[in-house]
């Protein structure tokens, strides 16, 4: 039960959400499918006194953009596991919200938006959008500005976003031609959220030859973190490149997040494992 009260706005527009939040001034918190809000405001860890609800402002659309595809901040998981355009364009995505813990209640309620604005470094998306290259659109009454997703998040529930600002679209730019997708999740059982995710892009030539690849990891840092694979370019993937990805990207996890479910030191040592893991998914 949510004890105090608040006043509730169903803008219709991307302006006059950004015009709402401006005018109460941090007063204000933004509601996309509600999984990670409302659970905090019954338990009172956030007391707006303004609710701002983005389901008519239109924002939930999933369509091509040039150069690349573009998510509405409020698409539900449900709307991305069903888009054609996301199984084609960025399948790591699709594979993603297969996953998602809570089965299709959640996927039917909860935005991908929402986790990437809410910022918790175990939730499914980050990893996989910064293996992806995507930006974050975000709006706010000063104009609209693109961040790129490994400069977005700051730390634990912590981001770029700026008061008054709020979350339009997610970019996922073109990937390289003949590039393979792999997302790995590691959870402790069905039911329980995310400990450590992984993503990879990688493109292999007729030789079995890395051409190119870039490595996410999620879940194991206070933020998402790209992995040095300069190790791999130019070598045919097999077991031994594929060890050297796991060590890096366990180097790399600077500052591991620890919660209830998992301690920073498991986390970080499991990122390799499940870095490896998304790699050889990508290979095949």
């Amino acid at each position: 039960m949510i004890s105090k009260r608040f006043e509730y706005h169903t803008p219709h527009s991307v302006e006059q959400a950004v015009g709402l939040l401006a005018e109460k001034n941090g007063e204000a918190v933004v509601l996309g499918g509600g999984t990670w809000v409302v659970p905090d405001m019954t338990h009172g860890t956030i007391t707006p006194g303004h609710v701002v609800d983005l389901r008519r402002a239109g924002l939930d659309g999933i369509e091509a953009e040039a150069g690349g595809l573009r998510i509405g901040a409020t698409a539900t998981y449900t709307q991305i596991l069903e888009s054609e355009l996301v199984r084609e364009r960025a399948p790591a995505l699709h594979a993603l919200a297969v996953g998602i813990t809570g089965g299709a209640q959640l996927r039917n309620q909860a935005t991908m938006g929402g986790g990437v604005c809410y910022a918790l470094p175990s939730a499914d998306p980050h990893g996989a959008l910064v293996a992806l290259g995507a930006r974050y659109r975000l709006a706010s009454k000063g104009g609209v500005r693109e961040v790129d997703a490994e400069s977005f998040y700051t730390g634990v529930q912590q981001s770029v976003l700026q008061p008054g600002e709020l979350l339009t679209d997610i970019i996922v730019p073109e990937q390289p031609a003949g590039s393979r997708q792999g997302y790995y999740k590691f959870k402790l059982c069905e039911s329980s959220w995310p400990i450590v995710t992984a993503c990879a892009v990688v493109v292999v030539d007729g030789s079995g030859t890395v051409t190119s690849a870039r490595v996410a990891v999620g879940g194991a840092s206070e933020t998402p973190y790209l992995v040095d694979t300069a190790g791999i370019v130019g070598a045919t993937l097999g077991p031994e490149q594929a060890a050297v990805v796991a060590a890096a990207a366990e180097a790399a996890c600077a500052r591991p997040y620890g919660d209830p479910l998992a301690s920073g030191e498991y986390r970080k040592m499991i990122a390799g494992a499940i870095a490896k893991r998304a790699l050889l998914a990508a290979a095949g």
